[in-house]
């Protein structure tokens, strides 16, 4: 039986303490966790529902963050890196308002309008809200509007959120995807500034045409109206071709497509088809802009999913080689 040196008795020794330790942190889990959804709960109360998406980053971040504790220090830092090229695009897409004025292009008004009463005879916001909008009453499709249309901001990041904890590379995955169609959006918006239809109706293009997303929140939170109106006032008013909001809920329906019971999966698209409506329902986007975001995001899944499939082939490709090479020396 071989002995065993000092030194390494001492790693051993640093090794258990360290893993103690760690261990020892883990213990608090559960009670950080518990800590941190009640300040949430509380902030919640006094501030309301929190809306915005960089909001809604942070506060799953930290959740995340208290999910770690006990964990060595490298994750904390793993988690930062992951998350970093998502605050990135956001912040690009800050950037971006105003730019289509700064540089002389101009605000497309017609393509969208014409496209919609090519479908449909007519401009399907203005016969929805013909028949769903009352100016001083707010009816529980206008609290399920304002609901539908705030889960963009949240269950994206919420869904990322749960990968990273849970299946880390369907996280990279499916951030790749975000982020990638993202930028897609961003681009469009730069070269295609388009007006959504309340804008147009406020212009006498189209009939009349109400901004109502956030109506529901005068019923459910006074303190979330308020973040949600600032959010809207400092908004790209012509970010609308394509709706990100429509690209957004189809990428979330398609990503989860092959992770959900098959019986389950016709719900799935439920929600970029609750989403959709909304937008034409809310004056936010025409028929146009829905339909070209489920393309877009159709056309992201399509091409990431390639790029990988062509990766992991050459990947199987490579190792065969050194697997013959093992084998042959047995």
């Amino acid at each position: 039986m071989g002995s065993m040196s000092t030194g390494e008795f001492a790693e051993i020794g640093v090794d258990r303490r360290t893993g103690f330790r760690f261990a020892s942190l883990a213990a608090l889990r559960p009670y950080a966790l518990g800590l941190y959804f009640l300040a949430l709960v509380l902030w919640s109360a006094h501030y309301g529902i929190p809306v915005q998406r960089e909001l809604v980053i942070l506060w799953t971040c930290g959740a995340l963050a208290c999910a770690s504790i006990g964990r060595p220090p490298r994750e904390i830092l793993q988690l930062v890196l992951d998350w970093l090229p998502i605050v990135a695009v956001l912040w690009a897409y800050d950037l971006t308002r105003g730019v289509a004025d700064s540089i002389g292009i101009g605000i497309h008004y017609e393509t969208m309008i014409d496209f919609d009463r090519f479908v449909f005879g007519e401009v399907p916001t203005v016969w929805l809200q013909e028949r769903l909008y009352e100016p001083h009453v707010v009816q529980w499709w206008d609290v399920a509007f304002t609901l539908v249309y705030t889960s963009y901001f949240i269950v994206p990041f919420v869904l990322a959120g749960w990968l990273w904890a849970r299946d880390r590379l369907g996280f990279q995955r499916f951030t790749r995807r975000l982020v990638t169609l993202a930028l897609a959006g961003l681009a469009t918006y730069i070269a295609f500034p388009a007006a959504p239809p309340w804008m147009a109706g406020e212009m006498g293009l189209i009939g009349e045409v109400h901004r109502t997303t956030a109506r529901g929140w005068e019923v459910l939170s006074v303190g979330t109206a308020s973040l949600f109106s600032k959010g809207q006032e400092t908004s790209n008013l012509v970010a609308a071709v394509p709706s990100l909001h429509s690209a957004f809920t189809m990428l979330v329906a398609l990503f989860l497509w092959g992770r959900v019971r098959p019986k389950l999966r016709p719900l799935l698209l439920l929600y970029p088809l609750a989403m959709g409506l909304t937008l034409m329902a809310t004056g936010e986007h025409y028929f146009f802009d829905v339909v070209l975001g489920w393309l877009y995001a159709g056309a992201v899944m399509a091409a990431w999913a390639w790029w990988e499939y062509r990766r992991e082939a050459r990947l199987a490709t490579a190792s065969e080689p050194a697997a013959a090479a093992a084998g042959s020396r047995r």
